[in-house]
């Protein structure tokens, strides 16, 4: 056993916990930065679905440490196993204690099992963020696979099922909702994203509830998927992928207060309520949406990474030049070249939450002269806030620039842009990188044509 000291010590070692530590070790660079995760390698999350396809090995998709150290932080491969607010010590599972003025916990989520028989099954599993577990799903259990059922159609679910499709695999997705990413887009993107992934072989069962996993004649290994109403579906493995929840263990045993949500509660510079020197960010850290400050459930690296920052500027003081001022939901993904993307409010969701709404939509060549090469569709859609005009949420379906475009809208929303502001923004052109007319500029001309419409009508 062996006892040293560390000004910071941030528990967890994922986006959160990474960002936290070089952000803190740049922003107090008179500090000892310390990071703890049990990992010696470490993936990136995101690209966990690719490992399958488009990478083709676990070793394609390493979170590199050189960042870190490069600022000036530590990294410490070991399990904590409990800490101590009051003596500010911190025992790992090695028997080694660490004392601290300063805690981030970046701990992270677990998946979410469903209360159906058979998920213990030999061939059910669900995708772990952690490079052993992927690397044996890799070179083990995926080569054998003839026919994959997954178990819900969001973003996981989606990206695993084209990355697999793509090894030959027969796939089926089963999603209880009437659409695929309903939870995330409008339905004009989840029929666009349905119609991509059926065009490549993938069988979708949607409006479907799995009610059991069924074994083979020897009992130990999954054989059927038992969808309510249907035959059973003969399959050679189940993906899980319905969701996670908040790893808050240590935050419990340390008595930390928990949200209604399951997360650390923790105020908009990530800090404890009970303890200011104790700090929680990214999935295990509660959420709360931008616009209503309800409970957001959104658990994504780019919230995961701004909440790192947010907590490692302001550890030894709070600088009130950036705080958290509630989750925005940015999503981007790509089936085959059609990439799709989300940044805010759908726009069922801001009418389910009563916030009457202008919508406006925009086609059109994302390079200029249309026939430039490698030319694709943008089609945009906006959502306003009808007495304000402030943006609310915005989607893409388009090609390669989509990213770049969610990204522009997460940024125009976090700033409180209103109609007028984007449709008189300046923005740069060139023909071979971006459209004449940015998407976001045009869709909103768009939304303020039917907004003027009714209030100044022309005469003739």
């Amino acid at each position: 056993m062996t006892e040293q000291q560390t000004d910071i010590l941030i528990v967890g070692g994922g986006p959160a916990g990474m960002m936290a530590g070089i952000t803190a070790a740049q922003f107090a660079p008179h500090k000892k930065v310390l990071v703890v995760r049990p990992e010696a390698d470490a993936v990136i999350p995101c690209g966990i679905p690719y490992i399958f396809g488009t990478l083709g090995g676990t070793d394609e998709d390493m979170a590199g440490r050189a960042p870190l150290l490069a600022a000036g932080g530590q990294l410490q491969i070991g399990r904590v196993e409990s800490i101590d607010r009051g003596q500010r010590t911190a025992i790992l599972a090695s028997g080694d204690i660490i004392h601290w003025e300063r805690l981030v916990l970046a701990t992270g989520s677990e998946n979410f099992i469903p209360p159906i028989p058979g998920t213990q099954l030999a061939g059910v599993f669900s995708i772990q963020k952690d490079y052993e577990a992927l690397d044996q799903l890799f070179s083990t259990l995926i080569p054998g696979i003839k026919t994959l059922a997954i178990i819900g159609g969001g973003f996981i679910g989606v990206e695993f099922a084209d990355e697999i499709r793509k090894r030959g695999i027969a796939v089926h997705i089963i999603e209880m909702l009437p659409h695929l990413l309903q939870a995330a887009f409008d339905l004009d993107a989840c029929t666009a994203v349905e119609k991509q992934l059926s065009e490549h072989g993938v069988h979708i069962h949607t409006h479907c509830k799995v009610e059991a996993l069924l074994p083979d004649a020897a009992g130990n290994k999954v054989a059927q998927v038992q969808i309510a109403g249907q035959p059973p579906l003969a399959v050679d493995a189940v993906l899980i992928a319905i969701g996670t929840r908040p790893n808050v263990t240590l935050a419990k045993a340390m008595g930390l207060t928990l949200s209604r949500s399951g997360g650390i509660w923790v105020d908009a510079f990530q800090r404890s309520r009970e303890d200011h020197a104790i700090f929680a960010v990214g999935d295990c850290a509660h959420k709360q949406d931008f616009f209503t400050r309800k409970a957001s459930h959104a658990m994504i690296a780019s919230q995961a990474a701004a909440e790192g920052r947010i907590a490692g500027m302001n550890l030894y003081g709070l600088r009130e030049l950036r705080h958290s001022a509630g989750s925005v939901s940015v999503y981007a993904s790509e089936i085959d070249g059609l990439a799709f993307g989300v940044a805010g409010l759908t726009q069922q969701q801001a009418e389910s939450e009563g916030f009457p709404i202008l919508v406006g939509e925009a086609r059109l060549p994302d390079h200029h002269p249309a026939s430039m090469p490698n030319t694709q569709e943008v089609y945009c859609r906006v959502i306003f806030a009808a007495d304000s005009l402030q943006l609310l949420g915005a989607q893409v379906l388009g090609g390669a620039t989509t990213g770049e475009l969610v990204n522009t809208m997460g940024l125009a929303i976090q700033m409180r842009a209103t109609a007028p502001d984007i449709a008189s923004m300046q923005f740069g052109s060139q023909p071979r990188l971006t459209p004449s007319l940015h998407p976001l500029v045009a869709a909103t001309g768009d939304a303020l044509r039917r907004h003027y419409a009714h209030l100044h009508p022309c005469v003739e």
